[in-house]
């Protein structure tokens, strides 16, 4: 009887790249204060909550395939 694979390799790195999303995120809504004019706070956590989105919905993307 073959062994079968195993599937937390395929999970493993999700915790790291929803990390970098939401980051890279973060960095872009500070990026959008500076340059736009966009007021302190609001920059920074509407990147960071468009990052929270977008890494969760990759995650669960991944985890339904």
């Amino acid at each position: 009887m073959p062994k079968k694979p195993n599937n937390w390799m395929a999970y493993s790195g999700l915790g790291i790249q929803m990390a970098v999303t939401m980051m890279v995120c973060l960095w872009l809504g500070n990026k959008a204060e500076v340059h736009l004019g966009v007021t302190e706070p609001w920059g920074q956590l509407g990147g960071l909550f468009f990052g929270l989105f977008a890494s969760t919905y990759n995650l669960f993307k991944s985890i339904n395939n």
